[in-house]
């Protein structure tokens, strides 16, 4: 825990709030934090869900399987965003998806009766606790937003570009890293893969992107 102090004063759960303030909050709500290696499950589909989860590290990804067994990759997730949130509500019996370590990652968790349940735990800094989740969800709602004005698009070069516009947006540069591979990508904007690598190479020969592999720049 000690070497997540700099990443926790960094994230949005804790905004406002002095080292001293995130140990003390951390402490009196008996949060611990997990270590993740790449394609481990954290949730399972429908398994009881006690705890939710802020990511510290690495990427998380959100998905799902139709009745084909095809997966579709919803949203991922990164630094400061929430998981397994569904577990706060008062009745609840697991997530409809399963939760995947895209890259080693580490994540801070709570049982959620010592959020819901203040009986459970008396902790003074338990209100501003709530008030920063309550952005968190906030936040989380908005990034499923821009999840489905991207599949929205019925052109694929528009979904790609959408896509990509707001990942620059994301990292605050027009050269950046986005978290999927060309499978992975393809899941996420629900597209074929084959399509969507010759749709690629068209933009990239029209002088609208370049890119090598997952790391992409918009021109």
């Amino acid at each position: 825990m000690q070497n997540s102090f700099e990443i926790l004063q960094n994230i949005d759960l804790f905004n406002g709030f002095s080292e001293e303030e995130i140990r003390e909050s951390i402490h009196c709500l008996k949060g611990y934090t997990k270590k993740y290696q790449k394609r481990e499950i954290i949730f399972s589909k429908a398994a009881p869900l006690p705890t939710f989860g802020i990511v510290l590290t690495g990427t998380i990804f959100l998905s799902s399987e139709d009745i084909t067994g095809s997966t579709f990759i919803f949203t991922e997730l990164s630094a400061g965003d929430i998981v397994g949130e569904t577990a706060l509500q008062f009745t609840q019996t697991g997530v409809e998806y399963d939760v995947t370590a895209a890259t080693d990652c580490e994540i801070l968790f709570f049982h959620k009766e010592n959020i819901v349940q203040p009986n459970k735990v008396i902790c003074a800094l338990r209100a501003r606790i709530i008030e920063n989740l309550f952005t968190l969800l906030l936040q989380k709602n908005q990034e499923l937003y821009h999840k489905l004005d991207i599949v929205s698009h019925k052109n694929l070069r528009n979904k790609i570009l959408h896509y990509l516009h707001l990942q620059s947006q994301k990292s605050d540069t027009q050269h950046f890293t986005i978290p999927f591979s060309r499978e992975e990508l393809a899941n996420y904007l629900i597209v074929d893969r084959s399509a969507l690598s010759r749709e690629l190479s068209r933009m990239q020969d029209d002088g609208l992107i370049t890119f090598s592999r997952n790391t992409f720049q918009l021109l």
